[in-house]
Order: C-alpha cells, then structure tokens, then sequence
C-alpha cells in the first residue's frame, strides 16, 4: 500500500479521465495556475493530467519558454511521455521530473531518442516501471548526452539494466546517478560499481 505522502501529490480533482471541450478548460486553468509569471517554470507536480492533458499541455505556447518542468505523479504513460517528447515547445527545459508517471521501456525509448529535449541536464525518473529493458534502452541509445544528474531509483531494474548504465558511453556528461531501491544483487552492484561509466562519478546510489 502507497504511503501517506504518494497519495498527498494528488491533487483531489483528477483530470485524467476527461475530454474534448472539459479538458482543454482545466487544462487552461491549470497551466495558469502552475506556470511562473516570467514562463520559465512549469510545476504540474500530482495533478494527475493524464495522457490526454499532455495533448492538450504539448500544444499550448504559454509553455515555449519552460526551463524547469516538473510533471511528476501525473501517470501520463508511455503514450504522454511520446507527446513530450515530440513536442518543440519545450525545446528549452533542463530540468526535467517524471517520476510516478506510469512510464515503461517503450516510452523511454521515445524520450531517450528525443530530437527537442537536448538541453535537459537533470532528469528524474524514479518510481515508474522502465524495468531491464528499459535502463538497457538507455545505456545504449541515449541521445540526451547533456544529462548530468539521473534518478532512476524504484523502476524494478535488476543486474543486467545496473551493467548496461555502468558501460554506456551514451552519457558522457553524468556526474550522479540514483539506482536505489530496484532489483539488483548485491554482486551486480559491486560489479557495476567497476563500470567506467559508474567509476567517473561524483555520486552513485545504488
């Protein structure tokens, strides 16, 4: 069972489930509410906007300046991790949060291979469900080769995901890494520990 504090980043209306004319006015209302005066942050952080909202979000210009996007607890699948990832409008974030949004291999392949997302330095996806698969995805097609500090803590990655991350040199520029709380061994750990791309950090969590 969840803890208090994951059930809290909901907010008490939840828009997920709707549609048309309904959700393109909450979602007005809650880009609004949610985006700094100056346009450069965007905290979405539990309003559980669902993939529909992210049609809605990935369209509308008030988000062209966004550098800080926190869309966490918003299970917004692999489906709206696609549209984020396709959509211009934000072309300049560098601080992407994810976490608790539902997200598997298929959508980290969409992110990971995002043409509009090379500026991000710190992303955040813990808590979702990338799975061996997915952290394997990462290691070997990243293109978001900015990215500095990673959290990928929670997403039931096992041995072969933690060594896949260790030898990719598809970060070059990673200075942190959070792979705690997943499915490793303890021997996988050490053994990723070793990996040249894990021994060049300032700070690994495993």
């Amino acid at each position: 069972m969840p803890s208090i504090t994951h059930f809290e980043i909901y907010k008490p209306a939840e828009p997920c489930s709707y549609t048309g004319e309904k959700l393109r006015e909450i979602m007005d209302k809650v880009i609004s509410e949610t985006l700094t005066p100056d346009g450069k942050e965007l905290n979405l952080k539990g309003y559980c906007v669902g993939p529909n909202g992210m049609t809605i979000i990935c369209r509308d210009e008030r988000v062209a300046k966004v550098r800080r996007f926190n869309c966490g607890g918003n299970r917004i699948g692999n489906e709206g991790v696609k549209l984020l990832a396709e959509s211009e409008l934000f072309s300049k974030v560098n601080w992407l949060e994810l976490g608790g949004n539902d997200i598997g291999p298929e959508g980290l392949r969409a992110l990971v291979n995002s043409k509009t997302l090379k500026k991000v330095k710190s992303l955040n996806l813990y808590r979702n469900c990338i799975k061996d698969e997915g952290a394997i995805i990462f290691a070997n097609e990243n293109q978001l080769e900015k990215v500095e500090d990673l959290d990928l803590a929670q997403n039931e990655i096992g041995d072969d995901g933690i060594l896949a991350l260790s030898q990719s040199k598809k970060l070059p520029e990673l200075v942190s890494i959070a792979l705690d709380n997943n499915f490793s061994s303890a021997e996988g750990k050490e053994e990723a520990k070793l990996g040249p791309n894990f021994k060049k950090l300032q700070s690994l969590n495993l």
